[in-house]
């Protein structure tokens, strides 16, 4: 199967569920979201770990943020939690937006994958808990935009010669009016960091789950196959391949290096590897080092406790040893 990943980074699944007669996150007080959460990790504590934000630490949190486990919401709300099932790469956030945002992660494209993964754990947690849901408008959600299968499908991609060659814009206008939004890397308000976007459903209502499944692919493909052409269209040209090659040489040897500048430079070897340009580096590796060069995974991962003055330098001893 062929999962795009030389476009495609990773795809994720989200459903948001609701406790029935329980009021939306936004409209609870402390007490109200204690109880939520009780009630939800009752229900699932017997096969699942249940990790209160309030128990971690700061580093951790703020990772998990980095690394796209969790969103801004879940990081800053009080009562909130994540169930995670490692195996399978699922994850779900407990008092985020609506009670429940159940997400499956899957690298590169495999929609497939990641919808058989979900569905599984979303039947296991509707077997344990009461879902808020209309026999006339599906799941009851807080945005009124997810309400019905409260399903979304987000792929990551990068699209770095379309954003060279000045396409991008033309490319997102004929994808939002199929009905696609797009995204910056961390989401709504954020920018494409490294040629980086995001792209998912609107709508939510009126449509099945496999009618969304299927338009994702579809308009997914369609992007590939434009960045592919806008790749075809860079090759030759000396100062693409010069910008590739100067790219790679910065990482492996600065010693300050900051996130915007990593995230450029690495987005340049990314694409050089997909143009055949790289050869002594594979394409996870640098996967791997996009995820975690952000500063509170760096310190995770070094298990070390460093100022914002250290954050750059840090940073750029991590990228050195690992490209």
């Amino acid at each position: 199967m062929d999962i795009l990943n030389d476009v495609v980074l990773t795809t994720r699944i989200r459903f948001a569920r609701n406790i029935k007669g329980r009021r939306f996150p936004n409209n609870m007080i402390d007490k109200q979201r204690k109880e939520v959460l009780e009630y939800i990790s009752n229900g699932v504590k017997d096969k699942y770990n249940v990790l209160e934000l309030n128990n971690m630490d700061e580093v951790t949190k703020n990772s998990l943020f980095e690394t796209h486990v969790i969103s801004k919401e879940l990081l800053d709300g009080n009562y909130s939690a994540l169930i995670i099932d490692e195996e399978k790469n699922i994850t779900a956030m407990v008092n985020e937006e609506d009670h429940l945002r159940i997400q499956a992660f899957e690298n590169g494209f495999n929609i497939d994958k990641a919808y058989e993964n979900i569905t599984s754990f979303d039947n296991y947690l509707s077997s344990k808990l009461d879902y808020a849901y209309s026999e006339s408008y599906g799941y009851i959600t807080a945005c009124p935009t997810c309400i019905g299968t409260g399903m979304r499908v987000s792929v990551m991609l990068h699209l770095p010669a379309l954003e060279k060659i000045g396409a991008l814009n033309k490319i997102f206008n004929e994808i939002t009016n199929l009905g696609i939004s797009v995204r910056g890397m961390y989401g709504e308000n954020t920018n494409g960091e490294g040629a980086i976007y995001q792209i998912s459903n609107q709508k939510t209502l009126g449509i099945t789950e496999q009618d969304i499944i299927e338009q994702v692919k579809q308009v997914t493909n369609y992007v590939v196959k434009q960045e592919r052409k806008a790749r075809d269209i860079l090759k030759d040209k000396l100062e693409v391949k010069d910008d590739i090659f100067r790219s790679y040489g910065i990482l492996k040897n600065a010693y300050i290096m900051s996130k915007k500048e990593a995230m450029r430079l690495l987005s340049n070897v990314r694409m050089g590897i997909n143009m055949d340009e790289i050869k002594d580096i594979e394409l996870n590796k640098v996967d791997k080092i996009i995820k975690n060069i952000g500063k509170n995974t760096l310190r995770k991962n070094m298990k070390e406790h460093f100022g914002r003055e250290q954050e750059n330098v840090k940073r750029a001893e991590y990228i050195r040893e690992n490209v």
